[in-house]
């Protein structure tokens, strides 16, 4: 009989949001998919999960599950430094991706999961002047 190592269940949950400095509008539409690959390796690095997410032009909305050992801080730290070097990176911008200091967390229970993923779908029809441009 294998040893398959310790057996982990992560039940940590958690809805993460920032907004781009002075909330400019400076999120486009092809920055979305720049975005989320580099949320997604964010996440990779450090162990944290992104189950939903909900970008518009002026800010972010996460859904996560992490670890007790994982920092969401240093995750966001990651993710938007990421972020806005590969959209900076990018031709034709029109305006500079700069975030704002600091990130809302909101610790979520499993009742309030599939509440929070409707939520994040419905960003949109929330903010419909929100909706990133198609060009930047």
């Amino acid at each position: 009989m294998r040893n398959k190592g310790p057996h982990q269940a992560i039940g940590l949950y958690a809805h993460l949001t920032w907004h781009t400095s002075r909330r400019e509008p400076s999120i486009c539409q092809p920055d979305v998919e720049v975005l989320t690959s580099a949320l997604f390796a964010a996440g990779s690095r450090t162990r944290i999960r992104i189950h939903a997410q909900a970008i518009l032009a002026d800010h972010v909305h996460l859904l996560v599950s992490y670890p007790p050992s994982a920092c969401l801080s240093a995750f966001v730290r990651e993710a938007k430094s990421e972020s806005a070097r590969r959209v900076n990176e990018s031709a034709c911008r029109r305006l500079r991706l700069e975030w704002c200091r600091g990130f809302y967390a909101g610790s979520l229970c499993r009742d309030h999961i599939d509440a929070t993923r409707i939520y994040l779908a419905r960003q949109r029809q929330r903010h419909p002047d929100q909706i990133p441009p198609p060009v930047g």
